[in-house]
C-alpha cells in the first residue's frame, strides 16, 4: 500500500527547483563540510556551484535561505539512504524496530554531520536545534507515512495518530543522536533494537 506521504513524494514533490538549484545546494553542502557553515559565503558557494551571485540570490535567497534549503536536502537524500537500506522488509513490526536501528545509527555516523561537528560545531548545533523546525518537519512527513503503513498493515484503525506518533519518534531521534551520552544510553545496535521493541512498538500498536 503506498501512502501519499511516501518517500517518493518528499523527493520529488516537496522539494522544490529544478537541477541547478540542487547543483547550488550540493555546493554548499560541499562548502560547508569544507570550512564550516559559518565561515561559507554566498560567494563561495555561487562559485562552486558555477553560476553568478545574482542567479544565487534569485533562486535562492540570501545565505540563510540557502543554508536551511541545503540542510533540508541533504535530509532527503539521507531518507532515500535509510528506505534504501531498510530494503523491502514486509513484516511491519520488523520495518518499525530495523528502521529505528538504521536511522539512529546512519545518522550518528554520517559524514557530513561529523564533519560539521568537527569544523563548526556551534553554528551546526544552532541550525539543528534552534533552526531545525524545517528538518523535523520533513523527517516527521517521512516517518508518518512509515506508520500509517505499518498500521494499515496490522489492521489498525485510528491512523490519525501516526503523525503524533511519528513527531515523537523523530524527536527521540533527535535526541539520541545529538546527546548519545544521555539517558537512555543506546549504544549498541542491540541496544537500539530491544529499546524500540520493548518501549516504541507498544505505541506504535496501541489503539
Amino acid at each position: 500500500m503506498e501512502s501519499p506521504l511516501s518517500l517518493q513524494a518528499l523527493l520529488t514533490v516537496a522539494e522544490p527547483g529544478d537541477a541547478v538549484d540542487t547543483r547550488i545546494k550540493e555546493a554548499a553542502l560541499e562548502q560547508f563540510a569544507l570550512v564550516g557553515i559559518r565561515r561559507t559565503s554566498a560567494d563561495d558557494i555561487a562559485k562552486r556551484a558555477g553560476v553568478n551571485r545574482a542567479t544565487l540570490y534569485r533562486r535562492m535567497g540570501g545565505r540563510e535561505e540557502i543554508t536551511r534549503a541545503a540542510l533540508s536536502h541533504e535530509v532527503r537524500r539521507t531518507l532515500a539512504e535509510i528506505e534504501q537500506r531498510l530494503g523491502d522488509i514486509a513484516d511491519p513490526l520488523e520495518r518499525h524496530s530495523r528502521g529505528f536501528v538504521v536511522t539512529v545509527t546512519t545518522l550518528r555516523d554520517h559524514p557530513l554531520l561529523r564533519r560539521l561537528f568537527a569544523v563548526d560545531k556551534d553554528e551546526v548545533l544552532s541550525w539543528l536545534t534552534l533552526e531545525a523546525g524545517e528538518i523535523l518537519s520533513i523527517a516527521t512527513l517521512f516517518v508518518t507515512a512509515q506508520v500509517r503503513d505499518g498500521r494499515a498493515q496490522l489492521g489498525l484503525t485510528g491512523v490519525d495518530q501516526a503523525e503524533f506518533y511519528a513527531s515523537t519518534i523523530v524527536r527521540l531521534i533527535h535526541s539520541l543522536v545529538l546527546t548519545p551520552d544521555a539517558p537512555p544510553r543506546l549504544d549498541s545496535e542491540d541496544q537500539l533494537r530491544d529499546y524500540a521493541v520493548r518501549y516504541l512498538q507498544p505505541l506504535l500498536t496501541a489503539p
